[in-house]
């Protein structure tokens, strides 16, 4: 069987109505489920109780740009941090998936002369996450 490679390749985040798309060079959505076991006369039982979700975002920092991602991020981080943000990430194959995210603050700084780079993560929603 030959093995798929795929890559990463949109990433959309919503802020404030505004779409940012530009900065991202990694993306990372991870999911699980809260799953407990529950003992029984027969046997174990399992029952899933909820997902945990979140988006991992790697990004160029553009504080201070015309329509900074950062500073978008940090406005809704410190003015509406209970208020989730629409995501949408597309993989290289086409598989896009879509939810709300809740904003975090994002780091400023880093090495000279390196390209500043900043990781955010992200809960998403509810652990709500849609594939299509």
């Amino acid at each position: 069987m030959a093995t798929t490679i795929i890559t990463g390749r949109d990433l959309s985040l919503t802020i404030d109505g505004d779409t940012y798309d530009a900065q991202a060079s990694s993306v990372t959505l991870t999911r699980s489920a809260d799953r407990q076991e529950y003992q029984v006369l027969d046997g174990a039982v399992y029952k899933t109780l909820r997902y945990e979700a979140s988006i991992s975002v790697e990004m160029f920092q553009d504080w201070n740009a015309a329509g900074s991602l950062c500073e978008a991020l940090w406005n809704a981080a410190d003015t509406a941090p209970d208020t989730p943000l629409s995501f949408s990430f597309v993989a290289n194959t086409g598989a896009t998936f879509t939810g709300t995210c809740y904003p975090s603050f994002p780091d400023a700084g880093g090495t000279a002369p390196d390209s500043l780079t900043v990781t955010v993560e992200m809960t998403i929603d509810n652990g709500d996450v849609t594939l299509a």
